[in-house]
């Protein structure tokens, strides 16, 4: 099984699945336990936007470092931070510790902003050939789909374990050491990364990037940090809470939407794969998403939660249809020994924009209503994928040609 995959991106198969289970199931809660603590929604806000800006800074410094360091220290280091940072949350009170924690890491995060996620889908475009570029991408996509359904599920334990006996604080601290140790797994899976794994030592004396490559930077920075702000407006954390307050569901309930939701995606990202053969990529993912974008502004306005669920739920057949397919075109465009230094500068604004969209939404929710975030996200996804398509429509990857 998976014969034609290099050993290398088996193991970072492994890693998604156990990174996306443990971020799936924190991120759930993550918004609402920081609430207990006796923050406001809007300084949650605050909380999550400093943690894109400590992960952007995280990514540039590991574009321009994977050739000094080596990829696979960094992937160890950034693994180490995240085990670290569980164990403090599992357990300190401490309310400035924890809110100083939470940057560093990043916690209350289910997406791919990490560095650690830059560097992996990295290595994965090295693993196989060019034609099942976006096959393994695909599959790692489904593998942590799968993982994130499962981690949702794994947010009813806090109902179980306060049924037990357990205080709610004590509960909450549990799910964080568990988190701890699974990133303990992660960084012992990377520690069996071979030197395939890393850049060459040619290619490592050539990493400036080509002038066509620059201009595909420019736009595409452009045009995913449109993509990104909208998103930010939705981050998984503040969906959770915007189902709290609306609904008033318990936490096993949005677990159990989550994991759905997950399931749904997992199945559109196999989906994808198929598709872009037929199409491209790039119309994969304008096709997909725009209809997804669209979706969205209704889903808050919708009379009840089953109608609203409805949308979410179908929503989640289509919008991550464009995630294996947008990594496996960015690496496409760019020459191999390009790829990480791209990725990183790629994703520099991306975290930028994203670090601002969890304030905005937090400011939203609180000071005008509970539901703009929604209508915002929205109608600037929307725009930028008829602008991706005009802008990238005749630049195809080479397995299109």
């Amino acid at each position: 099984m998976l014969d034609w995959v290099h050993r290398n991106g088996k193991i970072l198969l492994a890693v998604r699945m156990i990174q996306a289970f443990a971020a799936s199931y924190v991120s759930i809660f993550f918004a609402i336990y920081l609430s207990t603590l006796g923050l406001t929604i809007s300084q949650i806000g605050l909380v999550l936007t400093g943690g894109l800006l400590s992960s952007t800074i995280f990514n540039l410094g590991a574009g321009f470092l994977e050739a000094r360091l080596g990829r696979r220290k960094l992937l160890i280091f950034f693994g180490l931070i995240n085990a670290v940072a569980g164990l403090l949350f599992a357990t300190s009170t401490n309310t400035s510790l924890l809110i100083a924690v939470a940057i560093v890491a990043s916690m209350g995060y289910a997406g791919g902003f990490g560095a650690s996620q830059m560097l992996e889908r990295v290595i994965m475009a090295q693993s196989c050939e060019d034609q099942r570029r976006t096959e393994i991408y695909a599959i790692r996509s489904t593998i942590g789909s799968l993982s994130t359904s499962a981690g949702s599920l794994f947010t009813g334990l806090l109902v179980v374990l306060t049924a037990w006996g357990l205080s709610e604080n004590s509960a909450y601290q549990t799910m964080f050491g568990i988190f701890a140790g699974l990133n303990i797994v992660t960084v012992l899976l990377y520690i069996l990364l071979d030197k395939e794994a890393e850049i060459k030592l040619e290619e490592a004396k050539e990493t400036s990037l080509s002038p066509e490559t620059k201009r595909y930077l420019v736009l595409l920075s452009i045009l995913f940090s449109m993509d990104t702000l909208g998103g930010a407006f939705i981050t998984q954390s503040l969906v959770a809470y915007w189902f709290f307050e609306r609904f008033g569901l318990a936490m096993n309930n949005i677990g159990l939407i989550f994991s759905v939701s997950s399931l749904l995606s997992a199945i559109s990202y196999m989906a994808a794969a198929r598709i872009s053969r037929r199409i491209g990529l790039i119309n994969t993912m304008v096709y997909s998403h725009l209809p997804s974008s669209l979706t969205l502004t209704a889903i808050p306005y919708m009379p009840n939660l089953w109608t609203s669920l409805s949308l979410y739920l179908g929503r989640s057949l289509l919008s991550n249809m464009d995630v294996p397919t947008r990594d496996s075109y960015t690496m496409a465009i760019v020459k191999p020994e390009e790829r990480a230094r791209f990725q990183s500068l790629l994703n520099i604004p991306r975290s930028i924009v994203m670090a601002i969209g969890p304030s905005l939404a937090g400011y939203m929710m609180q000071f005008i209503g509970l539901s703009t975030p929604f209508l915002f996200g929205g109608i600037i996804k929307s725009i930028y994928d008829v602008a991706l398509w005009y802008t990238f429509k005749d630049i195809k990857p080479p397995e299109e040609n």
